[in-house]
């Protein structure tokens, strides 16, 4: 943990558990739906995204953000790359990786821009609120059953549509 790093002071039992639960398994995976349409008037369906708290604050780890998985689906994986990060392991923008999902398939990490924080990162904002340092998020970017990446010609049109490329977006 960061020697500068101050926790938050819980103000109701979800916080409570929040910080709890980061203690204990070294970060928190939120699962959120939102419809989007509705909401922000970027996407036609509920999208499915899923993020991290505290894999900053307990291994000096970009928190990480993955799109278009079911919660238990999406959780497996983030805890996947926790397990890697506490032992070690820094994943970097750009990289890709074959160490987290099976049968060869692979994920890419990109590097959120700090302006989509507000938009998808709020626990971790509360989080890191008196951290003098600004914590940094990666996306975790998968391919789709024919092992296309969504900026690759040839890759599932769903795919594409359930992984929004937070750094290609304008916010």
């Amino acid at each position: 943990m960061h020697h500068e790093f101050e926790w938050p002071k819980p103000e109701n039992k979800g916080e409570e558990d929040t910080l709890r639960h980061i203690r204990e398994f070294g970060c928190l995976i939120i699962n959120v739906t939102l419809d989007w349409h509705k909401k922000k008037q970027l996407f036609s369906k509920d999208l499915l995204f899923s993020y991290s708290v505290g894999l900053f604050a307990n291994y000096d780890h970009p928190e990480l953000i993955l799109f278009g998985l079911p919660g238990e689906q999406a959780m497996t994986v983030m805890n996947e790359v926790r397990d890697h990060v506490a032992d070690g392991r820094k994943f970097i923008d750009g990289e890709i990786s074959d160490e987290i999902l099976s049968d060869d398939y692979k994920v890419c990490f990109w590097q959120v821009p700090s302006i989509a924080y507000p938009s998808y990162l709020d626990r971790a904002l509360w989080f890191y609120d008196k951290c003098p340092r600004v914590f940094s998020c990666l996306q975790i970017i998968w391919q789709d059953v024919n092992r296309f990446f969504p900026w690759e010609a040839g890759c599932d049109p769903n795919a594409v549509v359930d992984q929004p490329l937070l750094k290609r977006m304008v916010f």
